[in-house]
């Protein structure tokens, strides 16, 4: 049995639990100071699972770093702010470093079914009413115990192989998730590299 189960992490760490993203981009919503201050990263609200969404609350989430022009920085959450939520965007984030590789990879619907056979999540009362909206395409009946997912491993990563057409949102409602990102439990497991510029865009050019 113990060999099953180090057969079935060395999988998991090949298949789905290999993060090889070099650099994660953490953009608050605001940095009162000058200069934001990478020294609040820790804190962060505990995981809690959601209902109606296959989508954790809590933890510190980031989306994989890219450089962006004039020497800024941009990431998947950042260019969906550009689009969606332009009064969200910051000029600064900050640029991270894993420094596990304890993460849980999904990319398709099939990595997010493994997640949810592992870690299958039962609401019960209020909860249990609010997954009955998936009736009205809200929820779905595969709720993942992302709580319990996160004692296990440091961090969850919902990729984007196939951009919108990704396998992977069509899972429940993790379309909630909107963009390839990852929700870390733990700071600790994380360098931070540097304060960065961010690539942002005149919120009255959209509006």
């Amino acid at each position: 049995m113990k060999h099953l189960f180090e057969n079935f992490r060395k999988f998991l760490d090949e298949d789905v639990g290999g993060f090889t993203a070099e650099f994660q981009l953490f953009i608050p919503r605001s940095c009162p100071d000058e200069k934001c201050d990478p020294a609040k990263l820790g804190r962060t609200d505990p995981i809690t699972n959601t209902a109606w969404l296959n989508k954790p609350r809590g933890g510190l989430w980031t989306s994989t770093a890219s450089k962006a022009e004039n020497d800024t920085w941009t990431s998947e959450w950042n260019e969906w702010m550009k689009r969606d939520m332009p009064k969200w965007m910051n000029a600064q984030g900050v640029l991270l470093k894993p420094k596990t590789s304890n993460v849980f990879h999904v990319e398709t619907a099939r990595d997010a079914d493994m997640l949810y056979k592992q870690f299958p999540y039962k609401p019960s009362g209020e909860m249990a009413a609010m997954t009955s909206m998936a009736a009205f395409g809200i929820g779905g009946d595969k709720n993942i115990d992302f709580e319990a997912a996160l004692r296990e491993y440091d961090a969850i990563h919902w990729g984007t192989k196939g951009g919108d057409d990704s396998e992977a949102w069509s899972f429940g409602s993790a379309g909630s998730w909107d963009m390839e990102s990852t929700v870390w439990r733990d700071v600790s497991v994380l360098e931070v590299v540097e304060v960065v510029p961010v690539s942002i865009v005149d919120a009255r050019e959209v509006y």
